[in-house]
């Protein structure tokens, strides 16, 4: 079963009060604001891009979730257990994409003990680690959890026959990450450039086979569409 992403309410998700982003280079106004009663006020001070270590470290134990969202996401001195901990329950927005796991603080080495944790969202960071192998991309393409299966969908490393099984997996968002991996075989990838539903997003793979490519593009310089590959 997948794990559930915290819903966070549209009137949470802000950028700084003007006034407190006007003060964001300033060190000793951030100490103080930081430690405000005012939930708005220490959610504008974590979207300071950078925050002494001391201002950062508090904001990383606040008790308020949104806060550390913000820090992960704005504040390139957010602490990298903290990061870690974000990670165990934010999947990434589209304003932010990619962090926290893409923060220039988060732990990298030793990840791989969490290959068999509980929570799929920490699974998936086994992947990232510098010691993992395309043996654990393959166990993951199994996992009985959607978001691990996505993980593995887009890694480089799973065989071309895996991603095959994996682009006509139940999970939607699985198959489209497959249908995205370059590493996924030119047969599958032409079979899904002729499907109706999946034509479109697999026309992004940048591993299309150049007379493909050629092909496309003339039949979509003809009249009529009603031409195949």
């Amino acid at each position: 079963m997948a794990a559930e992403v915290p819903d966070i309410d549209p009137a949470d998700v802000t950028t700084a009060l003007w006034w407190i982003g006007a003060l964001h280079e300033n060190a000793e106004a951030m100490r103080q604001l930081a430690v405000s009663p005012k939930l708005l006020v220490r959610r504008s001070v974590a979207r300071a891009p950078r925050l002494p270590t001391d201002v950062a470290a508090t904001l990383s134990r606040d008790q308020d979730r949104i806060v550390r969202l913000f820090l992960a996401e704005s504040c390139d001195d957010a602490p990298p257990e903290m990061l870690l901990e974000v990670a165990s329950w934010w999947e990434g927005s589209l304003s932010f994409p990619g962090r926290p796991q893409t923060h220039p603080n988060f732990p990298r080495d030793g990840l791989l003990r969490y290959a068999a944790d509980p929570n799929p969202r920490m699974r998936i960071l086994a992947l990232t680690d510098p010691a993992s192998t395309s043996a654990l991309a393959e166990q993951f393409s199994y996992d009985p959890d959607p978001i691990v299966r996505r993980a593995a969908g887009e890694d480089h490393r799973l065989s071309p026959e895996s991603l095959r099984r994996l682009a006509a997996d139940t999970d939607q968002r699985v198959r489209l990450r497959a249908w995205l991996n370059p590493s996924i075989s030119a047969d599958t990838l032409v079979t899904l450039l002729l499907g109706t539903r999946s034509a479109k997003h697999a026309a992004r793979n940048p591993g299309i086979p150049i007379p493909v490519m050629r092909r496309m593009v003339t039949i979509a310089r003809l009249p009529s569409t009603a031409q195949t590959l």
